[in-house]
């Protein structure tokens, strides 16, 4: 971690306990990471994500009380942004993980280099939106775009006031475009700016987003804003 830099906060959630104490001695390894809760249960860890706010959130799938994918789904509801990264024994899950908004998949026996890489990634990522925050609003977590303001430590987002539930995804895709109406950006170029990798191809992921996306701002009563497609080129965002 670099001089300057704030360690991110990091919960587990899985049924077996050694999965759990060999996951969290890998991330202290690391140094970058404060594990700040850990749960064999991932009804409870549900209730205390409001409070506890965490950065990061690894997540095992399969789980007697709840699934990891229905866990992930549920906190969608909420309004605070966290990544996730499920933590599996299994590969069949991966194409319904990333659906619920997973940052990554990393496979049982856990690789460390790969874990770290995963660690990296999201570090660069969340080191941006608080470049953002610190030098757009100051001390202030609200930036305002037009009639959008976007609440970035909480992930809240309010259009004239109403609010519009966005997933973490939905949030980082639709703050980055909203700073920049008619650009347009390419689909893999895109991709490797929300997700801060190369998508090798595969941009279905932020297909499904950006459906979402229009669906959410069209249910807004006389909503002036959408992303529109350009043939051949890519997504460009347009206040109307």
């Amino acid at each position: 971690m670099k001089r300057g830099e704030r360690m991110l906060k990091a919960i587990i959630v899985d049924d077996e306990i050694l999965a759990i104490n060999l996951l969290e001695a890998m991330l202290k390894d690391n140094g970058a990471i404060d594990v700040i809760g850990k749960f064999l249960n991932p009804l409870e860890a549900i209730a205390n994500i409001p409070t506890l706010k965490p950065d990061i959130l690894f997540l095992d799938i399969e789980m007697a009380e709840m699934s990891g994918i229905d866990l992930a789904s549920k906190i969608e509801e909420l309004t605070h942004v966290l990544d996730i990264v499920f933590v599996t024994a299994y590969e069949h899950y991966a194409i319904e993980a990333f659906s619920v908004q997973a940052i990554d998949y990393i496979l049982k026996p856990i690789e460390k280099d790969r874990l770290m890489k995963t660690i990296e990634r999201i570090s660069i990522r969340r080191g941006k939106i608080q470049q953002l925050s610190d030098g757009s609003i100051r001390n202030e977590d609200v930036q305002v775009i037009e009639n959008f303001h976007f609440h970035l430590h909480s992930g809240k987002m309010y259009i004239d006031g109403m609010a519009l539930t966005l997933s973490t995804k939905e949030f980082h895709i639709l703050y980055f475009l909203a700073q920049r109406p008619g650009q347009i950006f390419h689909p893999s170029d895109l991709y490797k700016l929300i997700w801060a990798e190369d998508s090798l191809g595969q941009t279905q992921a932020l297909k499904v987003h950006i459906s979402n996306l229009r669906k959410k701002l069209e249910s807004i009563p006389g909503h002036q804003a959408n992303i529109v497609t350009v043939r051949g080129s890519g997504y460009q965002f347009l206040f109307t």
